[in-house]
């Protein structure tokens, strides 16, 4: 009885180490370390991999049909200093400041059919989370500066959370960084292209990389990845470009501008 007793108590503290181990390599493996900001700066290929998926969408961006990129680059101009600006006190990649190519075209004023706005088209949940006010009679997600500096911060605490993977990062700005998070769990996994995803945040992110490699090889003239001079835009800017159908915050369906490139 006494042997049973002691065989039954050495299996438990067996036990009992396998789980403590288990438990504190789980713990380990989660562990995120914030690299340098020289570190992020060296990740070019981030900007400049290709494959298949990406691959599809510089040939349809490379079309002649086909100027949403060049289009979207000369509505930013304007906007594009002071983005960079903002980008640069957050020791964020510059490349980030394009993404408003994908989102609205570069339309500050740039309403979705699920009611996003705004430049980086934000919800209105998102919107208040990051210091936004919205109301009937006064929106922050319509001032382009406002909504930027927002904009810099979610991109700054998204970068931040996925271990500066600007490929998981961006499908968080899409589809939410609690759903790309589960993902990446359930899936065992920090590749985003070994991710299996919903169909919008899947194609998000290559859609922003083709959209760079265009807009380098194409228009490399309106793409400056530089801080330039900051010149505000003036109102008379703003209201003309804001004379364009409304967005459909970044799906598969086609901005508006890829619509009147593919329909002349």
């Amino acid at each position: 009885m006494f042997q049973w007793s002691k065989r039954l108590s050495n299996f438990f503290w067996i036990l009992f180490f396998i789980i403590f181990a288990v438990a504190l390599e789980g713990c380990g493996s989660s562990r995120i370390s914030r690299p340098s900001y020289q570190s992020q700066k060296t990740k070019k290929n981030v900007w400049s991999q290709k494959n298949s998926h990406i691959w599809k969408y510089v040939k349809k961006y490379s079309s002649r049909s086909n100027r949403t990129v060049e289009l979207a680059l000369k509505r930013a101009q304007p906007y594009l200093p002071y983005i960079k600006r903002e980008l640069k006190k957050y020791r964020l990649p510059l490349e980030l400041a394009y993404l408003p190519m994908l989102e609205s075209s570069f339309n500050p004023k740039a309403k979705s059919r699920t009611g996003a706005l705004g430049m980086w088209q934000f919800t209105e949940a998102t919107a208040k989370d990051y210091g936004l006010k919205v109301g009937w009679f006064s929106d922050d997600r319509l001032n382009w500066r406002k909504s930027t500096r927002a904009a810099v911060l979610y991109l700054s605490r998204l970068g931040k959370k996925f271990n500066y993977n600007w490929e998981l990062a961006l499908a968080a700005y899409n589809g939410g960084p609690g759903y790309i998070e589960r993902s990446m769990k359930r899936q065992r996994t920090w590749s985003f292209w070994k991710l299996k995803l919903r169909e919008e945040p899947k194609e998000y992110v290559p859609k922003f990389i083709a959209m760079l490699h265009v807009a380098r090889q194409r228009h490399a003239r309106l793409y400056q990845l530089r801080a330039n001079r900051f010149k505000a835009p003036s109102e008379q800017t703003i209201a003309t470009q804001s004379i364009v159908p409304d967005v459909e915050a970044e799906s598969l369906v086609l901005h508006p501008m890829e619509l009147l490139a593919e329909n002349p």
